[in-house]
Parts: structure tokens; sequence; C-alpha cells
């Protein structure tokens, strides 16, 4: 027989005991969401205050920077937070709620007030400083044409003279540019100086000390003012520098004998005493075999001689020139004759010494004639002739 039961009871009973049994669990669920709701709120909270906060402190900034007052608003900001229950029924979903806040309004900034800016300054003139203004005149001097500049130095253009000045010219000496300085004016009112070149530079362009400064009283100068000779100081040190002899041993100064030559029986020490004593002598030959000293009014070619020596002051020391003649006696050079003059026997040393053309001389003394040669073939003993040959490399 069949029988049915009524299990109506008995299930209730069991689901009852399972809801019994989850109880446990779903408190703790219940305290896991409140934990996680309070958590929210309170985070939201301080967001919040925060936020007011921040724009509190730029209000109050605001204010300050464009100097007006500002003052708190009595009313803070308030954040309403909607907290769920703190009970959670079981398998609902705790819904957070939302924070409303207040927000202070952020006063506007005043209008700046444009301040028209000065105009700006004008810029100073530009002076010119530390220049040269120059002058040139030309003139024929002296059987040559010459070109004198004088230069005007200025600290400032303002200045309503020049501060010192100077005078100077230039020659082409063997293809080089030669600046030869004639004159300085240490101010405008000081005494000039001359000459102002060193006396080898002045002998290279055919100058010495009493030309140059007639040279140099022919400059033009800003102030219109001139000079002559005599006005002239000389710079310190000068007349000594000019009485310097250079000494060559084993060469002789061909011809510019001064009268009552030679001075026989002094040394050659006292030879260059006598020359440095004496304005007329530019250079001295000395003969060491007879102790005899001839000065001379000026010295142009120097000839191999090994018993002589020679000393030439500065004037003249830079335009010597040094032949490479060879010197015999008693014999005649033969060759191709091109000229033939009356001569003394240092002019036609000189003579054949200064021309290019000329390989050789031969002199006769007893008949005083001179006769050059461009071509040497060879030598030949002849009394009563002096000759010479140029060397090879000549």
């Amino acid at each position: 027989m069949l029988v049915r039961h009524n299990t109506e009871l008995l299930e209730r009973a069991v689901d009852l005991v399972v809801k019994q049994a989850a109880i446990p669990t779903l408190q703790a669920e219940a305290a896991a969401y409140d934990k996680i709701a309070r958590a929210n709120a309170f985070r939201r909270m301080m967001t919040g205050a925060a936020v007011a906060v921040a724009a509190v402190g730029i209000g109050y900034g605001a204010a300050l920077f464009f100097g007006r007052e500002f003052r708190l608003s009595p009313t803070v900001d308030t954040i309403q937070n909607h907290k769920g229950t703190d009970n959670i029924a079981p398998k609902e979903t705790v819904s957070e709620g939302k924070t409303e806040r207040t927000t202070i309004p952020i006063p506007e900034p005043a209008p700046r007030s444009e301040v028209a800016s000065p105009p700006p300054a004008p810029k100073p003139d530009i002076v010119t400083e530390d220049f040269n203004k120059f002058l040139t005149r030309e003139i024929d001097w002296g059987g040559s044409h010459w070109s004198l500049v004088s230069g005007h130095h200025f600290s400032d253009e303002n200045d309503p003279t020049w501060d010192r000045a100077w005078c100077y010219t230039r020659r082409i000496v063997n293809g080089v540019d030669v600046n030869v300085d004639l004159a300085n004016r240490p101010s405008p009112t000081d005494r000039p100086q001359a000459p102002a070149a060193p006396l080898a530079t002045l002998a290279s362009i055919g100058l010495n000390d009493a030309s140059a400064l007639e040279l140099a009283s022919k400059c033009a100068w800003l102030d219109n003012r001139t000079f002559s000779g005599n006005d002239y100081d000389m710079p310190p040190g000068r007349a000594e520098e000019a009485q310097k002899l250079v000494v060559q041993d084993g060469w002789d100064a061909m011809g510019f004998d001064l009268p009552s030559m030679p001075v026989w029986n002094v040394s050659f020490e006292q030879c260059q005493i006598q020359c440095e004593g004496d304005n007329r002598c530019q250079a001295i030959t000395y003969d060491k075999k007879h102790s005899a000293c001839f000065m001379k009014g000026d010295a142009s070619v120097l000839v191999r001689a090994p018993d002589a020596a020679v000393a030439v002051k500065q004037a003249v020391a830079n335009k010597v020139q040094y032949s490479s003649l060879v010197f015999y006696k008693n014999t005649v050079v033969v060759g191709n004759s091109y000229s033939n003059i009356t001569s003394t026997y240092a002019d036609c040393v000189l003579a054949c010494a200064a021309d290019v053309k000329c390989m050789g001389f031969d002199f006769d003394s007893p008949n005083k004639m001179c006769s050059m040669l461009d071509q040497v073939d060879s030598l030949s003993v002849f009394k009563g002739v002096a000759s010479g040959s140029k060397a090879a490399a000549n």
C-alpha cells in the first residue's frame, strides 16, 4: 500500500536549519560592508575638506596679490554624507551616499591699471677716440722727388688739438719699401726732435743727420707751424751714436781721403779716436804695415786688403758695398776695354767696383789713365801698371 507523507513541515525545518547555519556568515558579510561604507564616507569627507581649504587659500592669496582686503566667510564648507544603514540586509547591495559640497566663490581680480612706460633714453652720441689725421706734402729736393707725410694723433674727437705728431718719408731701396722717420713732436708746444730714424736707415736712402734735418724742415703740420734745422732738438744719445765706428778687418775703404792724409805713426785705436772727434770724418782706413791712418769724408766701396783695417761711422755703414776686386801690382789685365779715362787710382777702382759691366781695370800710373774692361782673358807682367779683376762669383 502506497502511503504519502506530508513533507512540507520537514522542508521548512530543514530550510530553517540552513538559514540558522548561515547567520554567522551573513553577519560577517554585513560587518565587512559596514566597514567599507564607513571608509568611503570618511574619504569623501576628507576630500571635501581639502577642496574647501584649497579654495579658501586661493581666494585669500588672490586678495593679497591684487591688494584687496579679503575676509573669510563665517560659513565653512560642510560636507554632507549619506550613510547607509548600519545593518545590511543579507545578499543586498549597499548603496553609497553621494557627497554634496558648497564652494566658496573665488573673487575676480581687480583690473590692473596700465602704467605708461617711460620713453627709452636717447642713445649717447658715438665719440671717435684714438685716431690720426695726416697731411702729405710732395716736394722736389736734392735732385729727387719726396713725399713727406705728417701724422697727428687725437685722443678724442672733441679735443681742441692733437696730442703728438710725427713726420716721415718712404723710399724704395733694392725693392724694399723703407719707412724713414724724420721728426717727432711730443706735443703742440714742445720743441720738435729730429732726425728720428737711425743713422743706418738714413744712410740707406742717401741721407745723413744734416740732410735729414733739412728735409724735416719741409714737413707740413696741422697747426701750420714751420721749423728750421736749428729749431729741432737732437734725440738723446744721438750725438754719441753718430760718432761710433763699425770695424772691419782686412778691408780698405777706397777714396774720399781728407786733406793732409795720412797721419803717421799712430795706432789703430788712436786713429779711431781722431775720427770720432772730427765731424768731417765718416770712415778710416788703417795701414797696419806703416802705422798710417787715412781719415775719409765718405765711404762707398770696400775692397780686400789683408794689411788694412777699416772703420766706418753709422751714417755710412749701411750704404758701403763690399767689392770682389782682386788687385795686382806691375801687372796688366788683358781683355776687352770699353772705357779709357783720365783718373786717379782710387777713382779708377771705385768706377770699376760700381759698374756691373766692369770685370777688370788697368791703371797706368805714369799717365794717370784708367782703362775698364768688360772681359778678362789673362794677366801679364807690365811695370808701372796697377790692375784688378773681379772674382768669378761677382
